[in-house]
């Protein structure tokens, strides 16, 4: 049976482009000018006698045609892809970099990512650790997990989980010459800090409390350190109910009061807003939002 289809080239470029959504990142992919993918989806487009792409004076969007044949052009030249690297006995293994906060990677992701293996062998994953926000244009990463109130410019936000900070500590500091009982006590302890002294430092506004407090204290970036030393009783920090509850329920932790009031940040998915997510992260995806019951 001989198949009508749309030239081969052109899929490839207008893959590249709709992945991108951008021209020029698509010829650097392709090892080809921007030109050249200009006139590959131009070939395209007639051929279907409609429009893939909105050419807007700053960005590219898909229209509702492109939207709709992109993830199958996608899955075609993947399958494509692999099917030759196993014939040429070297298997093909797409790469999927997340990058994730040490504590949503340590005390959440670790003990899920088998799950994650067992249904996705064919796919490489690197998980890196930081808590600093990610610069998608810079970094080679393809998916972050963020603690925030999701709005990072040039980026997409989902949703994953609530993620309250509240001051925890070691249930020593609620005897002693300064018991915590309130938080103005807080101005008599040592605040410890994981990124940076600004989470604190709006803690205590929206509390109502001088912030100066919060300007102050030893920034510990790997957060099982920072868990130890306030267990140990050295300081105050602010975690997340969610990720301590082992911690909570043992006892060696304490939530001396309520939180304050203000917004109430989570964990979110993030991504590039000028990207469409490959194969591998719309797995991740899939596989993150079923965990936290996001998806449901």
């Amino acid at each position: 049976m001989r198949r009508r289809l749309p030239p081969l080239n052109a899929l490839r470029a207008f893959e590249a482009g709709a992945g991108h959504l951008n021209f020029t990142r698509a010829a650097e992919e392709l090892s080809v000018t921007p030109t050249a993918i200009s006139h590959q989806v131009r070939q395209l487009e007639e051929w279907f006698g409609l429009p893939l792409f909105k050419r807007g004076s700053r960005r590219l969007s898909l229209t509702e045609a492109g939207a709709q044949l992109y993830p199958v052009v996608a899955e075609a030249l993947d399958r494509i892809a692999e099917s030759a690297c196993r014939i040429r006995g070297q298997p093909d293994r797409p790469t999927l970099t997340v990058s994730v906060t040490p504590t949503f990677g340590s005390r959440w992701l670790a003990a899920r990512l088998g799950k994650f293996w067992i249904e996705h062998p064919e796919i490489d994953l690197r998980v890196h650790h930081s808590v600093h926000l990610v610069d998608f244009k810079r970094d080679d990463v393809d998916l972050a997990v963020r603690w925030g109130l999701g709005a990072w410019p040039g980026t997409v936000s989902e949703r994953l989980m609530d993620a309250v900070a509240m001051p925890l500590c070691s249930p020593a500091l609620l005897t002693g010459p300064h018991p915590l009982r309130e938080p103005v006590d807080l101005e008599h302890h040592v605040l410890l800090h994981e990124k940076d002294r600004q989470e604190w430092t709006e803690w205590l506004i929206a509390a109502g409390l001088d912030d100066a407090p919060g300007r102050r204290g030893p920034v510990i970036d790997d957060p099982n350190s920072l868990v130890r030393a306030a267990i140990a009783g050295h300081g105050v920090f602010l975690g997340s109910v969610t990720m301590m509850n082992a911690e909570l329920d043992s006892g060696a932790l304490v939530a001396p009061f309520a939180r304050a009031g203000g917004p109430e940040p989570a964990y979110f998915l993030v991504r590039p807003d000028d990207a469409s997510p490959g194969r591998a992260a719309h797995a991740f995806r899939e596989f993150i939002l079923a965990e936290t019951g996001a998806g449901e």
